[in-house]
């Protein structure tokens, strides 16, 4: 029983590593405003930089739940595209685009879901491991480490794959998790969904890093803490 629930548990931590490790590149907005100028988006689409981080924040608060649509986002957009030279008075962006970010809000609704039933198990695994008189650092430290370090091994693999052809790998991601998607509004088009020149592929490789860093960093955290705690532990 001990070691089901400090497995749980450690499955628990992993789950909110990932979890957050997602979540605060995504909603980072310095991320994007660096991004933006590394690019030279506002040039490249006719927009105001101002303007350009409107439209990101108020696309990012949709994503959150802050926002109940992306209808009504308006921006003036001034250049030699498909789109040029006219204010969006109605809508910055497409149909496709807005039924697409509807998909990718599902996705991140079932993400900060997913990383609040860890964070409610995780607790209720503690306060288990308590009653049943068991040590609960000692059971998630012996457990996590072992996960973690697994869980970093396979990383690395799909890491290096993916490096290969990130961009097959950016479309098998989207048939794993639009499946449903049989119109693929994933697939912009540049200059006419303003939206794949705000996010081109390089930008999800910049934040494919961001995240992976970050997973690095806390559950090198994490194993250290757990490595420290069982050592002084073996010590005694």
């Amino acid at each position: 029983m001990k070691w089901v629930m400090g497995y749980s548990a450690a499955l628990c931590v992993l789950a909110l590593i990932i979890s957050q490790s997602i979540i605060i590149p995504t909603f980072f907005t310095p991320f994007f405003r660096w991004h933006y100028n590394r690019a030279e988006t506002a040039a490249e689409i006719g927009i105001d930089p101002d303007d350009l981080m409107h439209v990101t924040v108020e696309l990012l608060a949709y994503m959150r739940g802050r926002r109940d649509s992306l209808h009504g986002i308006t921006a003036e957009v001034h250049g030699h595209t498909e789109r040029a030279s006219r204010t969006y008075g109605d809508n910055f962006f497409t149909d496709r685009e807005i039924t697409h970010m509807y998909d990718v809000r599902e996705l991140y609704d079932i993400l900060f879901m997913a990383r609040n039933i860890a964070l409610f198990s995780l607790i209720a695994l503690i306060f288990a491991m308590i009653y049943f008189r068991e040590n609960p650092l000692l059971l998630i430290s012996r457990c996590s480490r072992e996960v973690l370090v697994g869980f970093f091994i396979l990383m690395l693999a799909v890491a290096g794959i993916s490096a290969l052809n990130f961009t097959r790998a950016w479309d098998i991601f989207h048939y794993i998790f639009f499946f449903h998607d049989a119109d693929q509004t994933w697939r912009l088009t540049r200059f006419v969904d303003l939206m794949i020149n705000m996010f081109p592929l390089e930008f999800f490789i910049s934040i494919s890093i961001f995240v992976a860093v970050l997973i690095t960093i806390f559950s090198t955290l994490v194993v250290t803490f757990a490595s420290v705690y069982l050592h002084k532990r073996n010590k005694k």
